[in-house]
């Protein structure tokens, strides 16, 4: 009897094992995805377009010229934010005039005399973005890991024993961010009315190249996506 024992155990069969290890492999690929989904998700927060409106009376009008207005008041996020509205929206065939080379300002310039340069330039549109409100939020960020099997993977039977317990994520910590919503209004200049509109929540980034190129791409999606401008 003591031999049939020791000859069944060293004839495993080959296929429960093969299905099992299967599994095992199954269960580490979604393991390591969940790693990695803790670690990479946070760090993906930026633009979000909270809601959006479009004029719905009429067909939208093809826009040729659209004057891109940043109401801010660090320039260099006005400066890099409209550089990059105006490549985007070349894209669609639509030429973005940038506000901080045409226009002074605004405590040099009175309504009128802005009113009339916007009429004379023969704009289509002026789109105006400008920040409302600022907020703080924390959130959870997992810590830059390097994965290294724990100890008791390095053998089959114990890792089987605690493979289906529940895994608990360690390494993170809080961060606070600042939370900038804005709100965007693309005014048709022929008549003064009001096309398109909406509002945003950003999270402030000191990289401000960065800041302002995620912000006018989830813009100009956004127009796309509404029809406002073609998707060319």
């Amino acid at each position: 009897m003591a031999t049939d024992v020791s000859m069944n155990l060293t004839k495993p069969a080959p296929v429960h094992l093969r299905s099992r290890s299967r599994g095992i492999r199954i269960h580490l690929v979604f393991f390591a995805f969940t790693i990695v989904t803790v670690i990479v998700t946070p760090l993906l927060a930026g633009t979000k377009i909270i809601h959006s409106w479009v004029h719905a009376g009429e067909p939208m009008p093809k826009f040729k010229k659209i004057l891109v207005i940043a109401v801010m008041e660090n320039y260099l996020i006005r400066q890099e934010f409209e550089d990059e509205m105006e490549r985007l929206l070349a894209k669609s065939g639509i030429e973005g005039v940038r506000s901080h080379m045409v226009l002074p300002p605004r405590n040099e310039l009175m309504e009128g005399e802005l009113k009339q340069r916007i009429k004379e330039a023969d704009y289509d549109a002026v789109l105006v973005i400008r920040p409302k409100a600022f907020r703080k939020e924390t959130e959870e960020v997992g810590t830059k890991a390097i994965y290294m099997p724990p100890t008791a993977y390095q053998s089959f039977w114990p890792y089987w024993d605690m493979a289906f317990k529940q895994y608990s994520a360690k390494g993170s910590y809080l961060k606070e961010n600042t939370i900038v919503s804005a709100e965007f209004n693309l005014y048709r200049t022929a008549d003064e009315t009001l096309l398109w509109s909406g509002e945003t929540d950003t999270v402030y980034s000191k990289n401000f190249e960065k800041l302002a190129k995620e912000y006018a791409g989830t813009l100009v999606k956004q127009l796309k996506k509404d029809k406002v401008i073609s998707k060319s």
